[in-house]
């Protein structure tokens, strides 16, 4: 490029490059406290990665059997990417997390810019989103699609108004292709065709018979009768609709509003439950509808529907399922109407001296305020990761490295989830190491491997380690065996028959229903001195009273796990025996043990042997 020609680039541009340079700064400043949180959840994403080779990591995103969340592989992509470039460093995705979060940031400017055909609303619109509190959870948890479907969103609402501008194939070409990366990142794309629309007639408007405007619109159209068939098929079986449940009804009214009102205050970081919130909502609603009805500016209610449809999918969840970071798209079109109200005070009060400082005032106020909230939200992330990590750190201090076969199971987890766990390891440790636990609905099948690690929890939630050797043998009784009750125990497993002083008794016991339980019944665990005297027991609910039986899922395994404080001061020191049983809570009536036709021979097993060792 000749000399003068960059001049000219940087002349013409220089306020567009110095807006992308502000967008940027701030992006970076205000999410500088994201490189302390480290990882957040999302452990799976890093396990099939760094797991999986090419083709199965690709189908483990395209084939919607292998799904339970939403059909989205261009996040799979993304992650791919990512690995690629810092493989388990954590700083490298809260990187381009941020980045994409600035380009969205720069995205929406060039946008607004367009469509208002006003720099100075686009500007002001950017400057305001780059760094709201609402959505900071989206930029901080690097496994949410949130700016990554935005990104290609809005590169779709980019192009299709280059498009409409110049009428040029390739910005056509251009938007079609960000719409399917846009359609495969998240579900709310799917109202993107309506929003192209609307922006030509609202924004662009000219006269189309109705075979030019069929034309223009059938290939965008064309990928939503698979796409959908697509999601249909992936939340049939997905963890979303059947942990929370999805319903059409008056509740997703309830559901808008309470977005509304978050959207209404973009300051907020939590759902808004104060009785202020709403009366501010309805004030603002109030005012908005009455001047696009005063102006008749159907572009104002254009706004309020982009709000709307970007959030519409979530509406049919309660509000348990509620969650500002599902804004950080929707909150777009507060900044935009934050911005128009900035410039109408400059242009209705611009013969007043003292206008544009004050504003420029209020907004660097506003910047330093939002980012005190940032780095506040990322110090509480911040803590809660460190204090996810305190087992980890404790076990990797003790084990800087794991012989070979090795399996780390844990025993009821207090605070750090078996996936934050698997995922601790994963990163320190490799493929080479396997991890489960209680929260598993597997056996754990300890002796099938060389080197196998129990740990169980003391009241602080200290970690202690039982080593439990392959050749230890589990003095389990012949299993399954059916109760009378549509319960039935597949299998028991001893982690440590021989009980090392200060440790306590662990049994694994499976159970499943084999039929509809309509009672809630107790396991009890007695330990006995050789002759059958009774020294101690123990009596709970399923999973530490987590999992009454009236709950349970046909044909589910159940992983309970019996952690018993039996002092080697009670045996003497000699063998004993541990019975094992249930009975209803009600009655105290144990159930029993049938044979084949179904006649009832024990109400309870007994596994012998158990004793202390050094």
């Amino acid at each position: 490029m000749r000399p003068f020609l960059v001049i000219n680039f940087f002349t013409k541009n220089k306020f567009t490059l110095a807006s992308i340079f502000i967008f940027v700064a701030l992006a970076f400043i205000a999410y500088l406290p994201d490189y302390r949180i480290g990882f957040l959840d999302g452990w799976w994403y890093l396990d099939w990665v760094s797991r999986f080779d090419l083709p199965r990591y690709i189908l483990q995103f395209v084939d919607p059997v292998n799904i339970t969340q939403g059909y989205r592989p261009v996040q799979g992509l993304y992650i791919w990417v990512l690995y690629a470039f810092f493989q388990f460093n954590s700083d490298g995705y809260h990187f381009a997390h941020i980045v994409l979060h600035a380009a969205n940031s720069i995205l929406l400017f060039a946008i607004t810019r367009r469509l208002a055909r006003n720099w100075r609303i686009g500007l002001l619109a950017a400057f305001v989103y780059v760094a709201l509190p609402l959505y900071s959870l989206a930029v901080f948890w690097h496994a949410v699609v949130d700016p990554l479907a935005a990104f290609f969103y809005l590169l779709t609402l980019f192009f299709w108004t280059r498009y409409l501008e110049l009428e040029r194939r390739r910005e056509y070409a251009a938007a079609f292709v960000a719409f399917l990366f846009a359609l495969l990142s998240k579900e709310i794309a799917i109202f993107l065709p309506l929003m192209l629309f609307l922006i030509e007639r609202l924004f662009f408007p000219r006269t189309l018979s109705a075979r030019a405007i069929a034309r223009r619109y059938a290939l965008f159209l064309a990928p939503l009768a698979p796409y959908v068939a697509l999601v249909v098929a992936v939340q049939s079986h997905g963890e979303f609709v059947s942990q929370f449940g999805f319903q059409f009804g008056p509740q997703m009214l309830v559901s808008l509003t309470n977005y509304f009102a978050a959207l209404a205050f973009p300051w907020l970081t939590a759902r808004p439950t104060d009785w202020l919130a709403f009366a501010w909502l309805a004030f603002a609603a109030l005012i908005f509808l009455f001047v696009a009805w005063r102006l008749k500016n159907t572009r104002l209610i254009f706004l309020a529907l982009f709000a709307a449809l970007n959030i519409a999918p979530l509406t049919g969840f309660p509000l348990d399922y509620f969650g500002t970071r599902y804004l950080y798209l929707s909150v777009m079109a507060s900044a935009v109407v934050f911005a128009l109200l900035v410039q109408f005070a400059l242009t209705r009060f611009s013969a007043r001296r003292m206008t544009a400082p004050l504003i420029a005032g209020a907004l660097a106020l506003m910047s330093v305020s939002n980012g005190a909230q940032i780095a506040d939200a990322a110090a509480g992330l911040a803590e809660y990761t460190r204090q996810l990590r305190v087992p980890f750190r404790d076990i990797a201090r003790a084990h800087p490295t794991f012989p070979p076969d090795s399996y780390l199971y844990f025993v009821y987890s207090p605070y750090t989830p078996l996936s934050d766990l698997q995922g601790f390891f994963l990163v320190r440790y490799g493929q080479s190491l396997i991890v489960s636990g209680t929260e598993d609905f597997e056996p754990a099948r300890l002796r099938a491997h060389a080197n196998s690690f129990v740990y169980y929890f003391d009241a602080d939630s200290r970690p202690h380690e039982i080593n439990v050797p392959a050749n230890e043998p589990a003095f389990a009784p012949a299993l399954p065996l059916e109760f009378n009750a549509p319960i039935r125990l597949e299998g028991i497993e001893i982690v440590n028959p021989i009980i090392r002083r200060g440790d306590p008794l662990i049994v694994l016991l499976y159970w499943r229903a084999t039929g509809k339980i309509e009672k809630d019944f107790s396991v009890f665990a007695h330990w006995l001195d050789a002759r059958g005297n009774m020294l101690g027991g123990a009596d709970t609910a399923p999973r530490q009273g987590n999992a009454p039986t009236r709950q349970w899922k046909l044909n589910q395994l159940v992983v309970d796990a019996l952690t018993l404080p039996i002092e080697n001061s009670s045996v003497d020191g000699n063998p004993f025996q541990i019975e094992i049983g249930m009975y209803d809570q009600n009655t105290l009536e144990r159930l029993s043990f049938v044979d084949a036709n179904g006649v009832p021979f024990a109400d309870k097993v007994v596994i012998d042997g158990i004793r202390f060792g050094d």
